[in-house]
């Protein structure tokens, strides 16, 4: 069964349900592990590209001010 891809001829909505099958099927074979660290490399991913600013703006709007106080202290170790 190695059909090429235009074989298939899934039309939009069939082709959405095939990621889902997919996506969902790859989730649930991960263990906790597996996930955890395939999300903390995700964000790492996106962060990477963020300026300074950029992360200031994300932790602020995700946590809050406080909290991104707390990390800045923690890192200069005042």
């Amino acid at each position: 069964m190695n059909k090429r891809a235009t074989e298939y001829d899934l039309n939009e909505q069939q082709f959405e349900q095939l990621m889902d099958k997919y996506v969902m099927t790859i989730v649930d074979s991960m263990s906790t592990e597996d996930f955890r660290q395939f999300v903390i490399n995700s964000y790492y991913d996106d962060f990477s590209n963020y300026t300074l600013s950029q992360l200031l703006e994300e932790i602020k709007y995700t946590l809050d001010d406080e909290m991104l106080d707390e990390f800045i202290t923690t890192i200069k170790g005042e």
